[in-house]
């Protein structure tokens, strides 16, 4: 799935500057290009520990169907939804899916998006079948395992950022490019940036 309009930010564990990187990359950009904001948060059936770390919040438990697109309205708090908004979106939405059905979520959110508009995305899972317009994975060092659905993602970023030197988020997003060409905004790059020489591969938290 080409989404040429899309910055793809994804992280190999919690806590490691996604939302960091795309307020800055917001901005760097809104005041020239509209932006939308997503995050995207994949479920999985059945009971157990979960997956993202945060037993107790709700967010699986809360949810019912095979996914749902929530817009965000509020600019206050801690939200990194609301902080999007605040940094200068237009809109934010926040797709909740089960795994298998990210992908039709996806594109049924991006039917709706006009193409002369950025999409900045949080997500680890669009990396398995989104091909967008620049991809950044971010990391903080010390870190010695990552989400498995990490894995797939090193492969592929454009772009790995080491979290832990503050001058990184600004040498990626100097090597970002947004672009205009018949009334379709495009995200390029300038180069790959691979980070660090060396991820662990295995793990999970």
């Amino acid at each position: 799935m080409d989404i040429p309009n899309m910055l793809l930010v994804g992280s190999t564990a919690r806590n490691t500057g996604k939302t960091t990187f795309c307020l800055a990359f917001l901005e760097k950009w809104k005041d020239k290009f509209d932006a939308i904001g997503l995050k995207v948060t994949t479920i999985r059936e059945g009971k157990g520990m979960c997956h993202h770390g945060n037993n107790g919040c709700g967010v699986c438990t809360s949810f019912s169907g095979n996914y749902e697109i929530i817009e965000e309205k509020d600019r206050s708090g801690e939200k990194d939804t609301r902080k999007l908004l605040a940094a200068g979106a237009k809109r934010v939405f926040w797709i909740r899916a089960l795994d298998e059905y990210v992908q039709e979520a996806t594109n049924a959110f991006m039917a709706e998006i006009p193409p002369e508009h950025i999409v900045v995305c949080e997500s680890n899972a669009l990396s398995d079948f989104v091909k967008p317009g620049a991809s950044v994975l971010m990391h903080r060092a010390g870190i010695e395992s990552i989400k498995p659905s990490a894995e797939l993602f090193m492969k592929k970023a454009d772009f790995i950022c080491d979290i832990s030197q503050a001058e990184n988020i600004e040498a990626v997003l100097d090597k970002i490019e947004l672009s205009c060409v018949e009334g379709r905004v495009i995200v390029t790059r300038n180069g790959r940036h691979r980070g660090l020489s060396s991820l662990p591969i295995h793990g999970s938290i």
